[in-house]
């Protein structure tokens, strides 16, 4: 299990890369909900997903390493995650109706001051935390389940190491 998650070397078919996805989408879409909680967790919690990178990279490259491909093209899937994100993101502002420029004049003619600003800040945030964690959840599935698609496995070995089981 850890080398699944913590080596770049090797291989891993398409099963086995779904499956360690779709527990890291879960993993990340609950440390984006938990702030709803407690918005004083939010900043451990963002140590926690910068640590789920590397469990990310490690996954990515060896399903590249199972069909024939360098780890390198994870750069194309990761400009094409933020690209889809971005859009992502930006529907789901629409969609739940948080004014950016509304916003920015609430807390600039806040009369709390510093404090004022930041509820502001906190209220708009916490309207778009599950929104925005759904979001994230949908996007990372659609990407996985495309390149899983996209990838075909060689069946042979080759030169990252023997066929996955």
């Amino acid at each position: 299990m850890g080398n699944l998650y913590f080596s770049p070397k090797g291989r891993i078919g398409p099963a086995a890369f779904q499956q360690a996805a779709i527990t890291l989408i879960a993993i990340s879409f609950i440390l984006n909900v938990l702030p709803l909680l407690s918005f004083g967790l939010a900043a451990i919690l963002g140590l926690v997903g910068i640590i789920l990178i590397w469990p990310w990279i490690c996954i990515w490259i060896k399903r590249l390493h199972d069909a024939g491909k360098s780890g390198w093209m994870l750069l194309l899937i990761l400009l094409v995650m933020i690209i889809l994100s971005m859009i992502a993101s930006q529907v789901v502002n629409m969609i739940v109706g948080v004014d950016q420029a509304a916003l920015q004049e609430a807390a600039m003619n806040a009369d709390g001051g510093i404090m004022g600003m930041f509820s502001a800040v906190q209220t708009a945030s916490k309207a778009l935390i599950l929104p925005n964690a759904i979001s994230g959840a949908i996007v990372g599935l659609v990407i996985v389940f495309g390149a899983n698609k996209l990838l075909k496995s060689d069946p042979e070995e080759n030169q990252y190491g023997p066929a996955a089981s």
